[in-house]
């Protein structure tokens, strides 16, 4: 009897589930917390794909500057740039003067104001005369030339023999180092040359001169650099003579294989052996019919040879 009772309190809970009462409730569950709004939402956005995230906050804009006027307030500051600054424009005076050049090397007088003519050293030029005259050259020295501003020679001589036996004609007003130089590689290198070249010729007995001191620029030019002729620093030569026989100075060009063009091509190069410039015959539009040699003093000893 009391089994029947226990099954049918049973049968009396269970049946609401069996009729979709379903279970009681536990008691009401609280609402979730709602979520702050964008301040400025965009009509139509979508809603954020991670809603969990933090929002941005607007940061507003900066004031302007009263102090400034409206044009520079309204423009954006420049960038800061981290490249370095650009090199200056502005030359050294080293630089200044490696850029004037003479003839393809850098000029150590273009330093010095050539308005004024250059004193010779008294020792350095007792020197040179006592060189000369040992060595059997003929000369005068004579007065002091000064032509304007720009043209002249503190101490010229007039030179009329190269050599014993060789002639500089006509007659030259030189520097005296000039002459020297001239002297020097006759003696040493240019007579000898011309002895191989041409056994049975004379002897080597003039120098034909085309140039010597002359007040004037460059290749005789109406503007431009004063030409090395203006100080006694140069001489042309336009011919030898071998007794009677004239040779004039040649374009010797590399096809020719007469003894002349093989003797003009040793003197060219003997010429830069003894002289700081030698524009050979040739060389340019303004040397076709003579050499060109001077003395002028640059930088590392170079020499221009052409």
């Amino acid at each position: 009897m009391r089994k029947d009772w226990m099954l049918i309190g049973c049968l009396t809970l269970a049946l609401p589930l069996i009729l979709g009462a379903g279970l009681p409730t536990l008691g009401p569950v609280p609402a979730p917390t709602p979520r702050a709004e964008d301040p400025s939402p965009r009509a139509g956005s979508e809603p954020a794909a991670y809603p969990d995230q933090p929002l941005k906050v607007p940061v507003p804009p900066a004031k302007p500057d009263p102090a400034r006027t409206d044009k520079a307030a309204q423009e954006p500051a420049a960038p800061a740039s981290s490249a370095p600054p650009a090199p200056s424009e502005k030359h050294t005076p080293t630089e200044h003067l490696a850029k004037d050049q003479d003839l393809g090397g850098s000029d150590a007088l273009a330093a010095r104001d050539r308005s004024e003519i250059a004193k010779e050293e008294p020792e350095a030029f007792a020197a040179c005369i006592g060189a000369l005259k040992a060595i059997g050259a003929r000369f005068l020295e004579i007065d002091r030339i000064e032509d304007g501003q720009t043209c002249g020679i503190d101490k010229p001589i007039e030179l009329d023999t190269v050599l014993p036996g060789i002639r500089l004609e006509p007659k030259g007003i030189l520097r005296c180092e000039t002459a020297l130089q001239l002297a020097l590689m006759t003696r040493d290198m240019l007579r000898p040359a011309a002895d191989a070249a041409f056994p049975g010729r004379p002897k080597l007995t003039a120098i034909r001169q085309a140039s010597t001191y002359i007040c004037r620029n460059r290749n005789s030019a109406d503007d431009g650099k004063v030409s090395e002729h203006a100080y006694g620093n140069a001489i042309d030569i336009a011919g030898l003579r071998f007794g009677n026989e004239e040779m004039p100075v040649m374009i010797a060009r590399q096809d020719d294989g007469t003894s002349e063009a093989a003797f003009q091509r040793a003197f060219n190069a003997i010429a830069c052996l003894y002289f700081t410039t030698v524009l050979s015959p040739g060389s340019d539009a303004t040397h076709q019919d003579h050499m060109h040699l001077d003395v002028i003093t640059r930088r590392g000893g170079f020499r221009y040879c052409r």
